[in-house]
């Protein structure tokens, strides 16, 4: 195939190019602890023009504006949303916040970023859908990870055919989230539903890959375990087999997904992709990629990483909700697109509980 190449420019979540963000007037509703260590810091770095903020806490609203510099601040959406120069809002809500907010924009319709997944309650986030969709609201899902400078740089190296035909995905992941008193230690099905719906849209996310077919998923199959004196709720770890085909065996592409979330020695933490075609193998973590080709087996090209997740990959989704604004076009994650995401979290609920496998015709209904 040649020289293998990676360059910066190609997997960065960089801000469009094209056009004046000062412009595109950002109001930012929910100041809490993901706005201002992620999304605001992430802003801020891209040159994103974030002109209010809002919270029902009004010393977060407050001290949300006073950090990032922010002219408005408001504890009422609608004064929010009275202003002319509010064009796009990231609503950096919980779940169970974003209807009410929502019907609240739908009455000062205008594009809006949302936090992933749109609710971990698919028929509730089918209520959301209708309510953007009547109201005219364009709707983003914030899976940011999809522009985390690593997983981009996968992306970008299947696309090019590096690897060949893609047939199998692998993802590992061992870390602790079992912290007592944490928002997240008394969520139900945070493992999977919450945080592990990342690795679940990533996914996805290389299965849509020219390379590997441009599949959907089809079935699942996922095992959980608890540790008997853990803090949150449900199991903290899983295993996913997925397969994207018809039954029997015989798919063309396969993944294979295991997060660990109660490794209780920080040394024992990792993070690993590895994506397998017919011409060689690209694999990574965080921090640099490397490819091996069946035509040089003993050469291992190794490229090493620009940015970082956390905060990066926030720049991209508001990026591109904003380039979808001025260009007429869909974002990159439209709220129906993320629906087969959260059917995928649903059904290996749903297998974790009935240890059998589940089709995603069952839990798209």
């Amino acid at each position: 195939m040649g020289n293998i190449s990676l360059q910066p420019e190609q997997y960065r979540p960089d801000p469009p190019p094209d056009l004046d963000l000062s412009q595109y007037g950002v109001g930012i509703v929910g100041c809490g602890g993901i706005a201002n260590g992620a999304h605001l810091p992430a802003y801020e770095k891209a040159g994103y023009h974030v002109v209010a903020c809002c919270d029902v806490d009004e010393e977060a609203a407050r001290n949300t504006a006073e950090r990032w510099h922010i002219p408005f601040w408001t504890t009422d959406i609608h004064a929010l949303l009275a202003r002319d120069d509010v064009r796009v809002i990231d609503m950096a809500l919980h779940p169970a916040a974003r209807k009410e907010t929502l019907e609240a924009i739908a009455q000062a319709p205008r594009p809006v970023l949302t936090q992933k997944p749109l609710h971990m309650e698919y028929a509730l986030a089918e209520e959301l859908i209708t309510i953007a969709e009547e109201a005219g609201i364009l709707l983003a899902l914030n899976q940011q990870a999809r522009w985390s400078p690593d997983h981009r740089a996968l992306r970008v190296l299947m696309d090019q055919g590096v690897v060949g035909q893609v047939y199998g995905i692998q993802h590992l992941k061992r870390s602790f989230q079992d912290q007592p008193g944490m928002w997240w230690t008394s969520l139900a099905n945070f493992n999977i539903g919450d945080h592990g719906v990342h690795y679940l849209d990533l996914c996805r996310f290389f299965a849509a890959s020219p390379m590997a077919g441009s599949r959907e998923w089809t079935r699942l199959h996922c095992t959980t375990a608890m540790l008997p004196d853990q803090n949150g709720p449900d199991p903290l770890t899983y295993s996913a087999n997925v397969e994207f085909g018809e039954v029997g065996g015989r798919v063309e592409l396969m993944a294979s997904l295991q997060f660990n979330n109660i490794v209780r020695a920080s040394g024992a933490h990792s993070y690993n992709w590895w994506i397998d075609g017919t011409e060689g193998s690209v694999w990574g973590s965080s921090k640099e990629i490397s490819v091996a080709r069946v035509d040089d087996p003993g050469n291992v090209h190794t490229f090493q990483i620009e940015g970082s997740w956390f905060n990066d990959a926030f720049q991209g989704p508001l990026g591109d909700l904003i380039a979808a604004t001025a260009h007429g076009r869909p974002p990159a994650v439209t709220p129906r697109d993320n629906l087969n995401t959260i059917a995928m979290t649903a059904a290996a609920i749903r297998s974790s509980k009935s240890g059998r496998v589940v089709e995603r015709e069952e839990v798209m209904v």
